[in-house]
């Protein structure tokens, strides 16, 4: 059973040319982040130049800042995480690169990793004739799916996709565990204006390969995630598993940003860094944990706590000033409204003194718990 490290220092040696990681922080004016690998070839596939490395495979560290309130609900949405790559970037007709690139993934996840093709299927556009034969001689499973389009207005051109997902065997639950996308068109209208040659962008999040390896119902479940989040429970006095697996990918999105040279600002990636650090502070109060003990866990694991141990005490302490503001304002709230706060007390202590939903809820159960 590959472990997560394992499964990333093969990739780099499965097939194609070796492309290595760029930095989090995207170059692409559109974009702070880059928020997958394909992100990379952005010019190379929106204008169809074909580049020195036409096969490519690359692990690329991402950040995801969409869907920022699902972390810690959900257990497939990460801000940070290991996209594994394999490009194929306009050097061959449909035929040979839809083959290339649905074999190498389908034997990457069989042979490779070792997850059961009982467990696997894959979801085909009922036209894409050439990926449903592919699938058939593979003797995968597969699913018509007519919203398996895929259209990039700045690229004006198109194409269609094919997912290979994953089923649980022991939830029947299923995950979509790698994403093949094909630029097959010009324009935005399917199968009108094929190119002479096609580009391929096909990937999966190594956490989710590991869940499917592990057999896990949550990536939290899984050894990557697994040991940090026991050390967040180990030492905090509230058991809230949401808040601890929010906590501890709130944690690694930081301690990267970090160690890639970033530091806490007002201003694009830097404020984001900022915003992650102090949410991060907020939940450690929520559940009752040290900020330092919870900076040594995440330093561990994702990078060094020498590395980012006193970027984060930095910024708590600008935050911690700031708090005590807002604190002695809600003080005054409480003996002015005779302890009870409005709706609009709230708001105005989180908007006019950055006072947080969160902090003033916990000095409410505080108050609360004094007055019994």
């Amino acid at each position: 059973m590959k472990t997560y490290d394992e499964i990333k220092r093969h990739f780099g040696t499965f097939g194609f040319q070796w492309q290595e990681s760029v930095p989090i922080v995207s170059t692409n004016p559109k974009l702070l982040f880059n928020i997958s690998g394909g992100v990379v070839f952005e010019d190379t596939i929106s204008h169809g130049v074909i580049p020195e490395k036409t096969r490519v495979v690359s692990v690329q560290t991402c950040l995801r800042t969409d869907g920022w309130e699902k972390i810690g609900l959900s257990g497939r949405h990460h801000l940070a995480f290991d996209m594994l790559g394999h490009f194929s970037l306009y050097e061959g007709k449909e035929q040979e690169v839809k083959e290339a690139i649905i074999e190498s993934a389908w034997r990457y996840l069989t042979v490779c990793v070792g997850i059961s093709p009982a467990t696997l299927s894959a979801t085909v556009h009922p036209q894409d004739a050439t990926s449903q034969r592919i699938w058939e001689r593979l003797g995968a499973k597969t699913v018509s799916n007519d919203g398996n389009v895929t259209f990039t207005p700045t690229r004006n051109r198109c194409g269609v996709r094919t997912e290979i997902v994953w089923r649980n065997p022991d939830t029947s639950k299923s995950i979509e565990l790698w994403n093949l996308v094909f630029t097959e068109f010009l324009g935005e209208t399917l199968f009108e204006s094929p190119l002479e040659k096609i580009a391929a962008d096909s990937g999966a999040s190594i956490d989710r390969i590991v869940t499917a390896v592990e057999c896990c119902s949550s990536d939290y479940e899984n050894t990557n995630w697994k040991g940090v989040i026991e050390s967040i429970s180990e030492r905090s006095e509230v058991k809230d598993r949401a808040i601890m697996c929010r906590l501890a990918d709130l944690g690694k999105a930081a301690v990267l940003l970090v160690s890639q040279g970033l530091r806490p600002g007002n201003k694009a990636a830097d404020y984001v860094l900022r915003k992650l650090i102090r949410e991060a502070f907020i939940l450690c109060r929520q559940i009752s944990i040290s900020f330092d003990e919870f900076v040594v866990i995440s330093g561990n694991q994702w990078a060094s706590v020498d590395a980012v141990q006193t970027v984060f005490a930095e910024e708590v302490s600008k935050f911690e000033k700031g708090l005590e503001r807002g604190r002695k304002e809600y003080t005054k709230f409480v003996s002015r409204r005779n302890g009870r706060l409005t709706e609009s007390d709230i708001k105005y202590l989180t908007s006019t003194f950055g006072f947080p939903k969160a902090l003033i809820e916990l000095e409410e159960s505080k108050r609360n718990k004094e007055a019994l």
